[in-house]
């Protein structure tokens, strides 16, 4: 845990400089990754965000990130990470909230992601900081209630790719072949799938790349031994058992589905 006296000393210095992206004094200042959803530990970073109502022009946009940059420089020789600022407009957000919320957002590809941004979970665990008009919190009530056709959406999605490579004889050609590459890859892929089915059966917005386990350790609704068959699956490199493994996870995840769906 930070030194209070330390933190505040730090926001007193990013602050005032994150402010000079708004072109008006309509802004919200937020918390977000780790720190925000209240699972930092000693290598966890500061992920400040910055929402505002219209931005500054470009030209002063690229003075404020150099300014950021510095005072970044700067406090990591006192030890403390901030992963710079994270600027957008209210009116962005508030599309893909729409989207999200009615089961058709999707994930953005920032190449700092695995599988993708996921606004909602970053939007609803972001500690608010400052918001002069309230936008963060009136975004935070309005996902206080997990939507519905989210939830579709996505066991609709990942259940399908689960359904799909269960009996996918390519796949179990791989696995006999010892196709590394391509067995690693498509490991991972259903392990994110179930765990995306599992999260929308709990309805819990799921948490981006990070600490994903961490979570699903208080769900009610999960394959027995959730954690520990995903973690033993991950850490095999006995093709053919990590495959029966995968069949097996994936079959009760689908049962899940199943039981607990109309």
């Amino acid at each position: 845990m930070m030194d209070k006296t330390l933190y505040d000393e730090m926001c007193g210095a990013f602050f005032p400089v994150f402010k000079k992206l708004s072109a008006t004094d309509v802004y919200s200042i937020t918390l977000g990754g780790s720190h925000g959803k209240g699972i930092s530990d000693l290598n966890s970073d500061f992920d400040f965000r910055i929402y505002y109502e219209k931005p500054v022009e470009n030209d002063m946009k690229v003075l404020v990130f150099d300014e950021v940059k510095t005072l970044c420089a700067e406090w990591k020789e006192k030890g403390v990470k901030v992963d710079g600022i994270f600027p957008r407009a209210y009116a962005d957000v508030d599309e893909q909230l729409d989207l999200w919320m009615s089961g058709k957002g999707k994930p953005v590809p920032y190449t700092w992601t695995v599988w993708g941004y996921h606004i909602l979970t970053d939007i609803y665990h972001q500690q608010i900081l400052e918001d002069t008009h309230g936008k963060a919190a009136e975004w935070k009530e309005r996902l206080a209630v997990y939507p519905a056709a989210l939830k579709e959406s996505l066991i609709k999605h990942h259940g399908s790719s689960l359904e799909y490579w269960k009996n996918d004889y390519h796949y179990k050609n791989k696995v006999d072949r010892k196709d590394v590459v391509f067995l690693n890859s498509v490991t991972n892929r259903l392990i994110h799938d179930m765990i995306q089915v599992v999260y929308a059966l709990n309805e819990f917005y799921y948490p981006g790349d990070g600490m994903n386990l961490e979570y699903t350790q208080r769900f009610k609704l999960k394959p027995g031994n959730f954690e520990e068959r995903i973690t033993a699956i991950l850490q095999s490199y006995e093709y053919a058992e990590q495959y029966n493994n995968i069949i097996g996870l994936i079959n009760d995840t689908l049962l899940l589905v199943k039981n607990n769906t109309i």
